[in-house]
């Protein structure tokens, strides 16, 4: 019976059908005389109408069915004799009125049903966006029971932990999946979350079975509803974990780099603002990195720095080679002449990422105070 009712609902047949079933009824209420209840036969067809479970077919049915119990008074045979013409309108009104009760009951049984296969669809589409989600970030979720304290894990929670790891783990056995540097900072986190009501994000890491690392981002929150206990998610950062430490070694690879070179190396952002300078200019005018990065003008002598900075706001602004020749001072005070020049540096969308630069001594070092003009060089 099911299977029938879900063909004829998925069936674009089932409206001729009843169309030709409210044909039927009419000729038969028309070879029909006065008086006889054949208005009721239409109430089978509403609840058939129904079964299609859409509105417009329904609406077209009830409306239908009303026209032709009224027009049935004008085509079907005179009543009995001695059946009085108020009986017939009687008849005929009492049959309207059942269909219209049937009609409304049918209509919001229908609503209802739609109503909720819109929220079946809508909670299936946003499991599939979840799903979708969770494979392009690598995440999975996880709740804490407050009565018993297990964490529970959903599938693919589960499959981001390290192989042979269950559903369902106490404190302590979750934090004992990840290296021991984690393993007590990670079960405090989660102790503090459910007696303080503290939320906590921290990256650990644990060891597959070829030996390598992998990183996790564990995060938790209380839940609104205090039965609920907590709430987190698990996080697969390993990719971008082994992306920020290549960096770090490529940034590490630079200094050692910068460092080793006879002559001053620096860098600076997109700004125009010194980001970094290396060991040999450090030890040549006896600053710390941090002294220059704060105020590397200080080092420039004092007749040179206007000149020095309107050229240098130049290109940062253009994008312009930088190159200048001015004076900076020594640790024994004495200023020696350089040639500094700087390049920009341009990211995939074309835009100033940063500024390599370098300066070189040009000569021997001239007593403070020594006069000779500051010279910018083009290109």
């Amino acid at each position: 019976m099911s299977q029938w009712i879900q063909q004829l609902r998925d069936s674009d047949n089932s409206q001729y059908l009843v169309y030709l079933l409210l044909l039927l009824i009419f000729a038969a209420d028309s070879q029909t005389q006065l008086g006889f209840a054949h208005g009721f036969l239409y109430a089978p067809l509403l609840l058939l109408a129904s079964l299609a479970n859409k509105i417009r077919l329904l609406n077209t049915c009830f409306y239908s069915a009303i026209l032709l119990i009224i027009l049935g008074i004008f085509t079907s045979p005179a009543a009995p004799q001695g059946f009085a013409f108020g009986y017939v309108v009687a008849n005929r009104l009492g049959a309207c009125i059942c269909l219209l009760l049937i009609y409304l009951q049918m209509r919001a049984a229908i609503v209802l049903q739609l109503h909720q296969a819109r929220q079946q669809a809508n909670l299936q589409r946003q499991q599939q966006q979840l799903q979708l989600i969770n494979q392009l970030t690598h995440f999975g979720r996880w709740t804490l029971d407050p009565h018993n304290h297990m964490l529970l894990l959903s599938a693919e929670a589960k499959a981001l932990l390290p192989s042979g790891s269950r559903s369902r783990l106490t404190l302590s056995q979750f934090s004992a999946l990840f290296h021991s540097p984690y393993q007590a900072a990670l079960q405090q986190l989660l102790s503090d979350c459910i007696d303080l009501k503290q939320a906590f994000d921290i990256e650990c890491a644990y060891r597959l079975d070829n030996d390598k690392t992998h990183w996790l981002r564990i995060v938790g929150y209380p839940a609104t509803d205090s039965d609920t206990g907590m709430h987190g998610i698990v996080q697969d950062i390993n990719s971008a974990h082994q992306i920020s430490m290549r960096l770090a070694q490529q940034q590490q690879r630079f200094k050692q780099w910068a460092d080793s070179m006879p002559i001053f190396v620096w860098t600076a952002d997109s700004s125009g603002s010194v980001t970094f300078v290396n060991q040999t200019l450090t030890a040549f005018c006896g600053k710390t990195e941090q002294e220059l990065l704060d105020n590397w003008l200080e080092i420039v002598h004092t007749e040179d720095r206007d000149a020095v900075m309107s050229h240098w706001l130049h290109c940062v602004q253009s994008g312009d080679a930088y190159s200048i020749e001015f004076r900076m001072r020594r640790l024994d005070g004495h200023y020696v002449w350089h040639l500094v020049k700087a390049v920009a540096v341009y990211d995939t969308d074309g835009k100033i990422e940063k500024w390599l630069g370098s300066a070189m001594a040009l000569g021997a070092a001239a007593k403070p105070g020594a006069a000779k003009p500051y010279n910018v060089l083009s290109g």
